[in-house]
Order: structure tokens, then sequence, then C-alpha cells
């Protein structure tokens, strides 16, 4: 962001007009006016009395600051969104690299765009030369994002970088990657704050830190059944990948997404190959995205804000799992089907 959108932008948000800033300030309003269409700057001399009008401060105002709060980082997450919604997604990856540039050292920043990026040409459904470009830059953000200052992101964006290169089967360079990230830590800091605030009985906080750090537990959960199922159809012992995969789904149960618990049941039956169970699985999974998800609702979570998902969410999701199925290798067998060819073609349809 320049001087020119932090003026306009903090103008508008106290609610000022040009004229009541320029009277403020001792200036005339065309000149309040030229500092926004960056035209010219103010004078050095008017800078502090112009971040007190502003409530900011000078650093903020001249764009001096190298990294961002993550109050802030979410608003221009969400921003980011919202453009994409509105405007459409290459107006969103303008958006993106605009905030790159104008942030290039802050890793934790690029690692959330590279991840926002990625997730915006798969729910957007985006063509294939531009998810070709978007998924080519998202890897030289996580690049640059490894080499911060900051362990926690550099360690985040390596990561994302082993996991891309293991997905393309690039297990050379991904090991690479491996290697430089640390072996698990059992060291937690939530888990210390839940015992402090459990010995204080300070209930509550406690509480919505617990089911935070659940929150994340269940993803890993999620993702460490899924492939302990698909382990045990490779190995042959198919009754217990259906085992597992309906445990999963009760798992799932508690976190009120029946796509997930869904998803692990319709791995399994893609890794046998079953092709009357996929189809079955299927129609489920694309009714399941035609209902609202409300972890709200969620025994498990009481005390958390629960986000509120883009009305449009399960639809995006649906594009993405149908492009999936009709690009994707391991689902050939399944576009032979006339049942499956069917429920695609409807599916389009609508």
């Amino acid at each position: 962001m320049q001087m020119k959108d932090v003026i306009r932008r903090k103008r508008r948000e106290f609610n000022l007009t040009q004229e009541q800033m320029a009277e403020y300030l001792g200036v005339s309003a065309p000149a309040v006016n030229k500092w926004e269409s960056g035209a010219t700057y103010p004078d050095i001399s008017l800078v502090p009395a112009l971040a007190r009008l502003l409530k900011t401060d000078p650093n903020t105002l001249m764009c001096f600051r190298e990294s961002l709060t993550r109050e802030e980082m979410a608003k221009e997450m969400n921003e980011v969104a919202l453009i994409s919604q509105e405007d459409g997604i290459e107006a969103a990856v303008t958006r993106v690299r605009d905030l790159a540039e104008e942030y290039p050292s802050c890793g934790e920043l690029l690692c959330q765009l590279a991840t926002m990026l990625r997730g915006l040409v798969i729910l957007r459904t985006a063509g294939d030369e531009l998810r070709q470009e978007c998924q080519e830059y998202a890897v030289r953000l996580y690049e640059r994002a490894a080499k911060c200052d900051d362990p926690v992101s550099a360690d985040r964006a390596t990561y994302a970088l082993a996991s891309l290169c293991i997905q393309e089967e690039d297990y050379e360079r991904a090991e690479e990657y491996l290697q430089r990230l640390p072996e698990y830590s059992s060291l937690d800091k939530r888990q210390l704050q839940i015992s402090m605030y459990m010995k204080q009985e300070k209930n509550e906080e406690a509480a919505r830190l617990i089911e935070q750090k659940l929150n994340g537990s269940v993803v890993e959960v999620y993702l460490l059944l899924n492939n302990l199922a698909t382990v045990a159809v490779r190995e042959g012992d198919r009754e217990r990948a259906r085992e597992i995969a309906g445990y999963g789904r009760k798992v799932m149960e508690a976190w009120q997404w029946d796509y997930s618990g869904l998803s692990l049941e319709f791995t399994v039956a893609v890794e046998e190959r079953d092709g009357d169970r996929c189809v079955e699985l299927l129609r489920e999974l694309l009714d399941s995205l035609s209902r609202p998800r409300d972890m709200g609702k969620s025994f498990l979570f009481a005390h958390i804000a629960t986000k509120e998902l883009d009305p449009d969410f399960g639809g995006q999701i649906k594009d993405a799992l149908m492009t999936a199925i009709e690009k994707n290798e391991e689902y050939a067998f399944l576009r032979e089907r006339e049942d499956f060819q069917e429920l695609f073609r409807g599916l389009r349809k609508r």
C-alpha cells in the first residue's frame, strides 16, 4: 500500500472530507486531493500532525513498516477473498501481488498469500493457464517466506514446499525440504496456558483454548485416518480400511461436516476401484455440499467463534471435486461408467 492509499483509507475510516482534512492541517483541499491521487506528497513538516489526525504512526503513514499485525493480515486476507467474489480471481491475484511487493520480508503474510492463491484457483475453478501461473507464483512466495527471519513462518513455508514436491512426485527435492524442518516437538504453549487457566479456574478461557487446539487436532486426525485407510487397502486388508473410514466418519460427525466423513469412505472406495460404491458415495458427497455447515451446532465447540462460510462454499468445493475427478488419472475408471457420466452431466447442467 502506498502513502496515498493510507491517507485515503484512513480519511474515509474517520468519515473526514478532503475539505475537513485540509482545514485541520492548514492546507488547501486541492493539496489533499493531490496527496490521495499520488501526484504530490505532504510536506515532511506535516507528517506528525497528519499521523495524529488519522490516528496512526508516521512509519505506517509513510509505509516504512516491514510487517503487519495478525489482525491486519486477517483483514487483508478477507479483502482478497471478497475481491475474488465480487471482481473475479484476476483482480484478487493482482491484490495478492501488490501485498507481496508491499511487505516483501513478512514471512507470515507471504505464507498466507501463497496459501490463499492456491485455494482461490481451486475454489474459483480458474483456467489451466491462470492456474499454472498462480501455482508458480505461490511457490515463489513460499520460497521467499522460507528465507525470512521468522522461524515459524520459514518452517511453515518449507513444509508447504515439501508438500507440493510430493504432489508433483519430485521426491528428491521434497526430501531436501524435509531435511530443513525440525523434528516434531511436543512443546506447546497453548497446553501450558490451558493448564494455568485450569489451575486458576478460568474456565471460559481454558475452554476457548481447548476448543481451538481440538479444532486443529480434528483436521490432523482426519488426514491421518485417511492415509491409514489407504494403506490398509494397499496391504489387502479391505475390511480394516472400511472400519477405519467408518470410524473417521463418526469422528467428523462431531465436527458438523458430513462431507469430510464421507470423503474418507470415498477415498477407500477409489483405492479399491469400487465403481458402484464410488458413485453411491459421490451422490452423498454432492448432497452434503448442498447443506450449510454449522460448526456452532457441534457439542465440541461452544466457546470459540465459528466463521461464517461463503454461501457458495459448497458449490465451490463441488466444482473442485468434479474437476479433479474429470482430470486426475486415479479417477479414470470412474469416467468410463455411464452412471457417473449421467451424474456429471446433471451436475454441469445445474
